[in-house]
């Protein structure tokens, strides 16, 4: 089946083609995540994603791949993109073009030392994001179709996609603490029982999904975004002990 994404913003479909030239010429070890990771899955299931968002987030199985940082960088620079800059700790994770196509590239977290401090193209580290290896892990294939361009998109499952939204509880101070919520509940929204057949929670994923549903439905983000409430309760039921 080919997911066909909506019209789009110019930079938000500037940076979808970007993706599909990356995913030929890189057609492994790496996943979408992020806002986008979340409209994709709203526009598999038919409906409509609730927040505008323009930039790409991936993040690299430099467990799998351990030149995948610097490989998807060449690439990026290939395709016509430069870092945005370099951060105090020496991270390039930010990667722009000129018509406004945005990639946010991460590693995962808890790799040990000689992983983090894997390089890209240009010598620098990237950031390390919570969650990104269950997201890996969780990974499959589809195929989307963007302004009547067709390629093959990796991206997590929808069990995946939410322990990856869920792990940003891990971030102490993020002033994206409400977007994620709303991502979190979002793909709630979306849980089908044949989503949670088979699933399998690890105790770090009950963990990262026990805080978010905490965060979500203490701060009531379930009620403003319709059947996210159900979703939640569902996954409350699946990850429930079984005698």
């Amino acid at each position: 089946m080919t997911v066909t994404m909506p019209a789009m913003v110019r930079q938000q479909e500037a940076g979808w083609i970007a993706l599909l030239d990356v995913a030929e010429r890189v057609p492994n070890g790496w996943s979408l995540v992020g806002g986008q990771l979340v409209h994709l899955h709203c526009v598999e299931r038919g409906e409509s994603p609730p927040r505008p968002t323009t930039d790409l987030d991936t993040v690299l199985d430099v467990r799998a791949y351990p030149a995948m940082l610097r490989r998807f960088t060449a690439v990026l620079v290939d395709l016509g993109f430069h870092s945005d800059g370099q951060s105090s700790q020496g991270h390039q994770h930010r990667w722009k073009r000129g018509d406004g196509a945005q990639f946010d590239v991460l590693i995962p977290r808890h790799l040990g030392e000689v992983a983090a401090n894997r390089r890209g193209v240009t010598g620098a580290t990237t950031i390390a994001a919570p969650g990104s290896q269950q997201a890996l892990d969780r990974t499959e294939t589809v195929e989307v179709g963007v302004a009547g361009r067709l390629g093959a998109v990796r991206r997590p499952n929808l069990i995946g996609a939410l322990v990856g939204k869920a792990a940003t509880t891990q971030i102490l101070i993020d002033p994206a603490r409400e977007r994620h919520q709303i991502d979190f509940a979002t793909l709630a929204s979306l849980l089908q029982i044949a989503d949670l057949r088979g699933a399998e929670f690890s105790k770090l994923d009950r963990q990262y999904l026990g805080n978010m549903i905490f965060r979500v439905t203490d701060a009531k983000v379930d009620e403003t975004v319709t059947g996210a409430t159900r979703g939640i309760r569902m996954l409350r039921r699946a990850l429930e002990p079984r005698g």
